[in-house]
Order: structure tokens, then sequence, then C-alpha cells
């Protein structure tokens, strides 16, 4: 009884914080909205049933333009706007859809709420003890809430990564791009062709790069955006790198080859690192796992013969 108390208490309260949720971002109005009812002057005549039919049209309408709104906050997420939470790990994840938040909120909220339900099947069956089914149902919930995010920063984390590896290739190639007479837009779409199928991450960042260039975005602001977009800090350097070239009016080709070859010289330290640590790491499997194992094996029938020698009594 406690149990069922306790976790209508739960769902009551998580679908009551949804339903506020949801309320009160419904009743955000637009800028577009807003606008107009300055330049209207106010209330129509008519009032009535007409207005508030109108009132209620226009929530519809709202509601239904919901989806513009959510396209904004996409060019604003892609065009570098400073961005914090979810939203900023949801942008480096690479899910940069309409409905990519949204969507993030629902299944935290969800999935707390079904493994909740699980426990509390799994305990009834089981026949547990309500303090046990208690602590199931806490655990359930808390693993629900923790989970998302803990998946959401490991494909951050993934993403980066690969990102990075690639990143020393594609500087190469930009090198071979700007020393054979293209330009760093044509060179940027060069990348996004060539690395499309070896590193999709890479190939998808320069290519909203060189799209916000060709749509009139200045080059600073747009190597900006790319690198709060992405959060890697060889990204971060190489737009330094190329900022401070234009400004300078330095060479171009000679800056990318040498920041290339510092990338691949750090690539290739972090690879010696990794496998100085594997030693390490082995350790720790070899003492545990390994060697009792083996000292079984190998001293086992010697102990035995030892035992049965030196206490003949015992060993009948």
């Amino acid at each position: 009884m406690v149990i069922l108390i306790s976790f209508s208490i739960f769902l009551a309260t998580a679908f009551v914080t949804l339903g506020l949720y949801w309320w009160l971002d419904s009743r955000r109005e637009s800028l577009p909205q807003r606008f107009r009812d300055v330049v209207g002057g106010g209330e129509r005549p008519g009032g009535g049933f007409i207005e508030s039919a109108e009132g209620w049209l226009g929530r519809i309408r709202d509601r239904f333009t919901r989806k513009a709104q959510a396209e904004t906050e996409l060019v604003e997420m892609l065009s570098g706007k400073e961005l914090e939470g979810a939203r900023l790990l949801l942008n480096q994840a690479g899910y940069r859809s309409a409905g990519a938040y949204q969507t993030y909120l629902l299944i935290r909220w969800a999935l707390p709420v079904i493994l909740a339900l699980l426990g509390l099947v799994y305990a009834k069956a089981a026949g547990l003890e309500s303090r046990l089914a208690f602590m199931i149902l806490l655990a359930a919930g808390v693993v629900g809430f923790l989970l998302p995010d803990f998946a959401l920063r490991r494909k951050v984390r993934k993403r980066q990564e690969e990102i990075t590896d690639a990143l020393p290739d594609g500087l190469d190639l930009l090198v071979v791009c700007v020393e054979a007479g293209l330009g760093l837009n044509a060179a940027f779409v060069k990348i996004t062709e060539e690395f499309r199928l070896s590193s999709p991450s890479l190939s998808e960042e320069f290519d909203i790069v060189n799209r916000e260039m060709v749509a009139g975005k200045p080059r600073q602001e747009a190597l900006r955006a790319l690198a709060e977009r992405t959060g890697v800090e060889d990204i971060k350097s190489l737009v330094a790198m190329l900022i401070q070239t234009e400004k300078l009016g330095t060479s171009l080709a000679q800056s990318l080859r040498v920041h290339s070859d510092s990338l691949r010289m750090r690539r290739r330290q972090k690879a010696e690192e990794a496998a100085a640590k594997t030693t390490i790491k082995l350790v720790f499997p070899l003492v545990f796992l390994l060697f009792p194992a083996l000292f079984i094996v190998i001293l086992g029938p010697g102990v035995i013969k030892i035992f049965t020698i030196l206490f003949p009594v015992a060993s009948k």
C-alpha cells in the first residue's frame, strides 16, 4: 500500500510538472504576433463571442506555427548563439533538428516513469517486501533520470573524438587545396565532399560553415560558430589560427601546414601515451584474474601432494 501511494504521488508530480511546462511554453507569444498587436492598435471592436473565437483561433494558429519558431531556434543554434545545458550538449552531439530539445525532455521525464513501472511489476511478481520494493522503485527512477544525460554526454565525447582524429587529414587536404589555388570556401566544400564517408561529423561541420559563408555571414563569425558548435579544442585552435592569419595577412598555406604538423604530432603523442598506459592497466586483470588460475593449475597438484605426505591422517 505504501508503495502504491508513493508511486502515485511520484506520477502525479511528474505529470503536473510536465503539464505546467507545456502550458507555460504554449503561452509564449512570438515576436511577429506581438508586433502585429502593437501595430494593430490593441483590441478590435466587436468583442464578445467573436473576440473569444478569434482568441482561440489565434492560439491554435500559434500552436501550429511553433514549428517555424523551432526552425528559428535551430538557425540561432547553428549560427553560434551562446547555449548552455542540454541545448549545448544536443548541439555538440549533432542533434540539431527542430524538436530535438523537446524530445530530449520527454525522454528524460518519461524514462523514470517507465522504469519505475517495470520495477513495480517486478516487485509485485517477486513478492518483495515493501521497503525493498521502494528501494527498487527509487533506484529505477534515479537511473531513468540520469541515463539520458549520460548517453548524451557519451555521444558528445564520441563525436568529438571522431572530429579530433579526422582533423589532421582534413587539414592536409585543406593545405593541398589552398596551395593549388582554391579559396577557403572552395577548400571547405572539397573537405565536405571527400570526408562524407570517412568522417561524417567533420564533413557536416565544414558543410555548415560553408553554407553560412555563402549565405553572407562573415568568415570570422562562421569560424567562431564552428568552434562553439563542436566544443573540440583542436577546432578552437584552428579557428584562432585562421582568424589571426586573416587579420595579419600571412601565408594561409604555410600556417595550415605548420598547424597540421602540430596536430599530427599531438595525435601521435596521444597514441604513445595510450600505449604506455596499457602496461599499467593490464596489472589488475593479470593479478586478480589470470595469476590465481595459473597458481591453481601449476601449484595445485604439488600442494595436494605435500599435504598428503605431511598429514596422512588428515588426508584420509
